[in-house]
């Protein structure tokens, strides 16, 4: 790990990469959705106070709390963890403090989510044997019904890969629908390509 993976405020990079496998493609691919999902939350926390919706505040911060932790973005998960313990125990109005420590929290790590999708380096795909890839849907399926977190970064982590030819038109028929959130369809493609009855 070169000085300025090791220079990140507001995130454990080594805990970060460690959850991932050591896998530097797929944590830069986490860190992207990371940032697009939260990019808005300087904006969203004051106007959701401000509202006094604290059930959309509740549902926004219980969100928070896992994201985060998946990246071991501990400061923001605990502030984000505070709020919606809070509202859920009745406790409203929140405090301003404690929903401005979920934006001071996002102010020490975003600058550190963008040092460090400059600097993990990217991959064209790698290319998987047949048998990498039904170990990989083998394992992917199930998490689609038990799972999304979990499944959504094992998605983002496949998408990027390149498959053999005989399971390209039902790979790209899976990625869009699993882009698309139709869970069904991508169960159905997912089944197909590990040869088993699409009723299953």
């Amino acid at each position: 790990m070169d000085d300025t993976q090791k220079s990140t405020p507001g995130l454990d990079y080594a805990q970060a990469l460690n959850r991932l496998g050591g896998n530097t493609v797929l944590l830069q691919a986490v860190l992207a959705s990371f940032v697009e999902t939260y990019q808005s939350l300087p904006q969203q926390l004051p106007h959701l106070a401000a509202q006094q919706d604290w059930e959309a505040l509740r549902v926004l911060c219980h969100t928070l709390k896992g994201s985060a932790a998946n990246i071991s973005a501990t400061r923001l998960s605990r502030a984000g963890a505070e709020v919606e313990a809070l509202i859920k125990q009745g406790q409203v109005p929140v405090p301003e403090f404690m929903w401005r420590e979920c934006l001071a929290a996002w102010s020490e790590l975003e600058p550190s989510l963008n040092k460090l999708m400059t600097v993990v380096e990217t991959d064209e795909g790698k290319e998987l044997t047949a048998t990498e890839l039904m170990v990989r849907l083998v394992k992917l399926l199930p998490l689609i019904e038990t799972d999304l977190a979990a499944a959504d970064s094992a998605f983002i982590e496949l998408r990027t890969a390149r498959v053999p030819e005989r399971f390209q038109a039902n790979f790209s028929m899976f990625i869009k629908q699993f882009d698309a959130f139709d869970l069904k369809g991508a169960k159905v493609s997912l089944n197909r390509m590990l040869g088993r009855d699409s009723n299953e």
